[in-house]
């Protein structure tokens, strides 16, 4: 491969710990937000790309970007989740970004 040992661990590091992120169910503080990648588990065809520059290019994020789920994409800076910041307002009493499309 030609890279170092340490380049390769590192990056091995990160990538590992940004798959544990995005697939953990959870949005963890000062992480990354797992929200655009979670919507594209429940829908499937929404939010392909890793970035989002190319989602947001072809569109292929417009329902994601329509949804509560777009409102707590950012990095989690405090303790309080972020579902209680931005709470989903179904009628249902069910917690679903499915409802909010």
């Amino acid at each position: 491969m030609g890279s170092h040992i340490g380049t390769i661990w590192l990056w091995s590091a990160l990538a590992y710990l940004s798959t544990l992120n995005a697939h953990s169910g959870y949005h963890l503080p000062l992480m990354p937000s797992p929200e655009a990648h979670d919507f594209h588990h429940l829908t499937f065809n929404q939010n392909f790309g890793i970035l989002g520059v190319l989602d947001r290019l072809h569109g292929t994020d417009a329902q994601f970007r329509a949804s509560k789920a777009y409102q707590r994409h950012v990095m989690l800076l405090s303790l309080v989740p972020l579902v209680q910041s931005v709470p989903n307002n179904s009628k249902s009493g069910k917690s679903s970004d499915a409802e909010d499309n």
